[in-house]
């Protein structure tokens, strides 16, 4: 089991934002334990509060127009440095696109334009609910007041205590490097380069539906985040290619454990065509899910491998096994895992994992 502590305060807000009567998920707590000399997979199991709810009114392109007043500030969810601190993203918590979210890049007073990162908002339509959220950041989930306890503050970039690496969500291919690390020093987040960095990274945005992996040097730590449960849905896109299999860097961002059974990775009615497709066997396998195991200490450790043949999940080993692995919890609060699609003839696209706890 992954080593985590959750007490969860189950309660209401309404959204004084709303004129109708709206209340907010329920609020709690989730405590996880980095190991020392370890590799963590870290990923954030509960939402920042929620700035807005209401329902969509008319949606154009990549704008979306909020139904009656809102009550907004022109430029109040945009980011920018050093006087807007937060990141915000609108996720759909009905409709086509339930689950999906998109980060916000300007707003008027009753309209948010979103980057949809290549997507369209197509089934999306006036009556949606959706929500305004900001991203947890390096800031949020590490401040500085957490040195000591969640992570080992750095004395300077060449004597680095705790890392946080992040995954190259935009490369293809697997076996990815990192694209970017980040070390706490002298009072900020700091992004590694040679000859070390002044510049604050506070604001680094975390991905709900990603992770990052936490290296401690010889230093435990007790991570503690606060905020809403998420109830609805989440849809997570998983990139496939024709020509090359391809690692996708997924979590669920919920304080739930989850089997592979439960997962919604597999379309049982059509095995070949879900997120992760029928294997032959377990010498061909299409496509993997590599799961790393939070309570074994260790540095670039090797990850159990999972995948869907003849009706069932398997383990794999080597000559196969024929035992049902499908019960396995795989995704722990608070963790993730990589997705390695196959080879995809349709391809390149990307499948959306929709899942609802």
């Amino acid at each position: 089991m992954n080593p985590v502590t959750k007490l969860l305060a189950v309660f209401a807000l309404p959204l004084c934002a709303l004129a109708q009567s709206v209340s907010t998920d329920p609020v709690g707590f989730v405590t996880l334990t980095t190991l020392s000399n370890s590799d963590t997979i870290f990923s954030t199991p509960l939402a920042r509060p929620e700035v807005f709810r209401g329902l969509v009114g008319a949606i154009s392109s990549s704008t979306v127009t909020a139904s009656g007043t809102p009550g907004w500030t022109a430029g109040a969810f945009a980011y920018a440095a050093g006087t807007q601190s937060n990141t915000y993203y609108l996720r759909f918590r009905t409709g086509a696109k339930a689950g999906c979210f998109y980060t916000v890049t300007a707003n008027t007073t009753t309209a948010i334009t979103l980057d949809l990162a290549g997507d369209l908002l197509t089934g999306a339509t006036a009556g949606d609910e959706f929500a305004l959220i900001p991203y947890w950041t390096l800031g949020t989930v590490f401040p500085a007041g957490a040195a000591g306890t969640a992570f080992e503050a750095s004395a300077n970039a060449a004597v680095r205590k705790t890392e946080i690496y992040f995954p190259n969500q935009t490369a293809t291919g697997v076996n990815l490097p990192i694209s970017s690390t980040y070390y706490f020093s002298n009072g900020a987040w700091r992004k590694f380069v040679t000859g070390g960095n002044t510049q604050v990274f506070d604001d680094t945005v975390l991905p709900p539906d990603s992770y990052v992996t936490i290296r401690n040097k010889s230093f435990t730590g007790k991570i503690t985040v606060m905020g809403g449960v998420v109830t609805g849905p989440q849809a997570t896109p998983v990139s496939s290619y024709a020509s090359n299999k391809q690692d996708n860097f997924v979590a669920l961002s919920y304080p739930v454990a989850v089997s592979l059974r439960n997962s919604g990775l597999v379309n049982t009615a059509s095995p070949s065509v879900g997120v992760v497709r029928n294997s032959v066997n377990a010498a061909v396998r299409t496509d993997e899910v590599y799961v790393y195991d939070n309570t074994v200490a260790g540095i670039n450790k090797s990850p159990l491998t999972y995948y869907y043949s003849n009706g069932a999940w398997h383990k794999f080993v080597t000559g196969g096994s024929a035992v049902d692995a499908g019960d396995d919890i795989v995704f722990q609060p608070g963790s993730g895992v990589i997705i390695r699609r196959g080879l995809d003839a349709g391809g390149p696209r990307s499948v959306n994992w929709s899942f609802a706890p």
